[in-house]
């Protein structure tokens, strides 16, 4: 309030401002988490791998910053893609891996780890910056979160994406998203067994 009351704002109404803001702020994050439980169980019934990218939000979601890495995963390979705000990581205990983790954004990915371990059929993407401090010191514990290796893809701001698609697909080769053919044959194998069933 005192830095606005220079501009002649009553008190009540910067109150009733900041009550909105955090309101709408409230109600969108709850948007996402259901978007987010609705991917979930999409993927679960399909039996699909589903891929978290996880990172500080304000990297993620700048399309600038990670050359639009997210949608170039779903549009050039058809993973599906699912962003750390839209999971529920702040119920996720993460004291067995880090007890006294400082940042914020910390515990959001070392908690998005655990959930990407929790559930065989999603991986992890790890979105950061070059000579990002807390980002160096928090990937040692993503390994211990997720029991399971992930990819780090570090963006300089400078780089085109031919290094990153690059390594996107080797790490999605590793996964099994890529492998199209093995798709297709397993949904044709029960087909092919009626029809050699049916003339018996």
């Amino acid at each position: 309030y005192k830095a606005l009351k220079p501009l002649g704002e009553r008190k009540s109404a910067v109150k009733q401002a900041l009550n909105a803001a955090h309101k709408s702020q409230k109600d969108f994050q709850q948007v996402l988490l259901d978007a987010g439980k609705t991917a979930l169980a999409a993927l679960q019934k399909s039996g699909e791998i589903g891929f978290i990218l996880a990172g500080r939000t304000y990297n993620v979601n700048d399309r600038g910053m990670t050359i639009d890495i997210g949608s170039k995963l779903r549009d050039y390979y058809g993973v599906n893609v699912i962003p750390l705000d839209f999971l529920p990581v702040d119920e996720i205990d993460i004291s067995d891996v880090n007890s006294n983790m400082y940042w914020n954004y910390g515990r959001k990915i070392i908690a998005a780890a655990k959930f990407a371990g929790r559930h065989p059929n999603l991986h992890l993407i790890y979105l950061t910056n070059f000579k990002c401090g807390p980002d160096s010191y928090i990937k040692h514990y993503i390994t211990k979160a997720s029991g399971k290796p992930f990819l780090t893809l570090q963006f300089d701001g400078h780089s085109n994406d031919a290094g990153y698609i690059t390594r996107c697909e080797a790490y999605l080769d590793s996964k099994g998203a890529l492998r199209w053919w093995a798709k297709e044959k397993k949904q044709t194998t029960p087909k092919l067994e009626m029809t050699e069933a049916a003339n018996a």
